[in-house]
């Protein structure tokens, strides 16, 4: 039986209260390790338990959190989306990841620690492994991107739309010029999220989930994508520790990692960087979340594999 303890604890940026929760299976004298899971945009960690439960049920301690702006996390409704007023508040982010880390390793300090982060949960987690990446066994980027020519752009927009309209004005024309041209390779249009899995019931929890789906603040996007630049270079790469075990994971079919050729800009980065374990894996007819696709089993059965070859080494 798989149990799921749930805790709050108080945001980096402002001190209100986040959500997290920590999965363990009964059975087990002695765990095999730790993996937090860092989510994406529009979305909560919850969505995760299904992945959570498959981990915890091998022996894994799973955690995780909703980020500042999202699910359980968000008192007010106009706060979704919403990371902070200043620039840089993304920042707080990552040290409520950090929180997160040391709080469970204190209840298993023996136990080493992975990282999965999935679309802006991997942006985060990416720059999260600069800080703290000597302190982990191991790192997964899952649904990640290589960054975007108009990145400047949304950046400006963004900037301009918080000015103009307030920080927590919602930023849908930023969101059109980022993901307006997400569904295009999907035919025929079914729903403007299509391009998240080919599993159409998949899509359609996404939909009827009332803390998935909303719009950025402009404030929101802001933040989203300075950290997007930020870690959208060789530079960042360069920082990272040289041995640190890293797997991108993607679908070729995912508009975010521009269809496969985002995520090996990512891989080259850091191989240029002189990272000496690095992987990455794209499967074919996969969209963006891989963990909801209908070969889910078959990715949760790969990851499971490469902790424990990254256990093994």
């Amino acid at each position: 039986m798989v149990t799921r303890k749930e805790f709050t604890f108080p945001a980096k940026g402002d001190g209100h209260p986040l959500y997290g929760c920590i999965w363990t299976a009964d059975g087990f004298v002695k765990y095999k390790g730790i993996i937090q899971i860092a989510h994406g945009m529009e979305e909560h960690i919850l969505r995760y338990e299904r992945f959570a439960a498959f981990l915890a049920k091998q022996g894994f301690v799973v955690c995780g959190n909703d980020h500042t702006g999202h699910g359980r996390s968000v008192e007010h409704w106009e706060d979704r989306g919403f990371f902070g007023e200043e620039e840089g508040s993304w920042q707080y982010i990552i040290e409520d990841m950090r929180y997160i880390m040391e709080f469970v390793k204190k209840k298993f300090p023996e136990l080493p620690y992975f990282l999965i982060g999935h679309s802006m949960g991997s942006f985060l987690a990416r720059e999260f492994c600069v800080h703290w990446g000597e302190e982990l066994a191991g790192t997964v980027f899952m649904g990640t991107s290589g960054g975007s020519p108009f990145l400047d752009i949304a950046i400006l927009l963004s900037k301009e739309g918080a000015k103009l309209k307030g920080v927590k004005a919602r930023g849908y024309s930023v969101s059109r010029l980022a993901f307006g041209a997400f569904n295009v390779k999907f035919s025929p249009k079914r729903t403007n999220y299509d391009w998240l899995s080919s599993d159409e019931d998949a899509v359609n929890q996404f939909l009827n989930d009332e803390k998935c789906g909303f719009v950025f603040t402009y404030a929101g996007y802001r933040e989203l994508f300075l950290l997007l630049k930020r870690v959208s270079s060789k530079e960042w790469a360069e920082k990272l520790p040289k041995n640190l075990p890293m797997l991108l994971i993607s679908g070729k079919d995912d508009p975010v990692g521009d269809y496969g050729k985002g995520v090996e800009k990512v891989y080259h980065w850091l191989e240029e960087a002189g990272c000496e374990n690095i992987e990455m894996k794209l499967y074919q007819g996969g969209r963006h979340e891989l963990l909801q696709e209908t070969f889910q089993k078959q990715v949760y059965r790969f990851l499971l594999r490469w902790i424990y070859q990254t256990l093994e080494k």
